[in-house]
């Protein structure tokens, strides 16, 4: 596989190799040479059968063991299961543990499960621009379910629910009161909340409080509050149920997704482009302004005004 050409890998993407979807992964979370062809053929084959889960929440909440248990539960529905696991980069090296499979481990050996880690290279909102990419190729291969497991997140950081139908925000008693579940930012987000750990002494309190922090939205956007314990497969047969009626209520909303994952991939892209190719000018220009010729905001302005912005 590893002297295959680009061409030779899409046509077997085109066949579901699993060899080739792995290959091509890699390349698109690198940004290799021939991830912007896989990109565009993942793109012009998209596939609308795939329901997208993303669960997020706070480090602590049980993340991993809750999405192995929802694997398992929609396999035995006989669903063919993607993950995306998204793990925190190093801030010294850049790597990632990437150790969110290690708890999946019990699904290694089925071919119907196809489990990924991802550093998420300090991106904000809990997924990187290269997990947004990868997206795209899971969503072309065969799955009826993908996963997306994100980083802890925090009020400001909500950028998942633009990738996925099913938003489900994972907490734990103690997190915080319930004033923080009301706050913008997880409650925006969040079609279900997961107190997981329930079987915590004070379960039940935190439970009520955030049914009454919650009690002031409509029925119809109000989030579902569920309680589970991953370890031991309580409460997860019933998160399931929850996570495909949702799906289907918030099918209608997928266009306005659409919409706003488009803007913010065009976006991004454009801007890692221009990044590119700045930083090399920025370097250049770097020595003029060193030795006096001009100053940083002449340079910078000189910069701007050549840049051609057409409509």
């Amino acid at each position: 596989m590893s002297t295959i050409n680009i061409d030779q890998l899409i046509c077997l993407l085109g066949e579901k190799d699993k060899r080739a979807f792995a290959k091509a992964l890699s390349i698109v979370e690198n940004k290799e040479k021939g991830a912007i062809e896989i990109l565009n053929y993942a793109y012009r084959n998209l596939s609308d059968k795939a329901l997208i889960v993303g669960i997020t929440g706070p480090g602590g909440a049980g993340k991993s063991t809750l999405v192995d248990k929802v694997i398992k539960h929609f396999r035995l529905k006989g669903k063919k299961v993607g993950v995306i696991a998204v793990d925190p980069s190093s801030p010294y090296t850049g790597g990632a543990f990437l150790g969110d499979r290690i708890r999946m481990s019990n699904h290694s050996t089925d071919s119907h499960v196809y489990i990924r880690s991802f550093a998420n290279r300090g991106a904000m909102g809990g997924i990187s621009n290269s997990t947004k990419n990868v997206l795209y190729l899971y969503k072309s291969f065969d799955f009826d379910v993908i996963i997306v497991e994100s980083l802890g997140i925090g009020q400001d950081e909500t950028e998942i629910t633009n990738f996925v139908d099913v938003t489900v925000v994972t907490v734990v008693p103690g997190f915080g009161d319930s004033i923080q579940m009301a706050k913008a930012g997880m409650q925006e987000i969040a079609d279900i909340f997961v107190i997981n750990k329930a079987d915590k002494p004070d379960a039940e309190e935190y439970y009520q409080q955030m049914l009454a922090s919650l009690a002031m939205i409509p029925d119809e956007i109000r989030p579902v509050i569920l309680k589970t314990i991953a370890t031991n497969d309580t409460g997860v047969d019933e998160l399931v149920e929850q996570v495909c009626i949702v799906g289907q209520k918030n099918w209608a909303k997928r266009d306005k997704k659409t919409i706003a994952r488009v803007k913010a991939e065009i976006r991004t892209e454009l801007i890692y482009l221009m990044e590119i190719n700045l930083a090399k000018l920025v370097d250049f220009l770097s020595e003029k302004v060193f030795k006096g010729e001009a100053s940083p905001f002449e340079v910078s302005q000189d910069i701007y005004e050549h840049i051609n912005f057409k409509l």
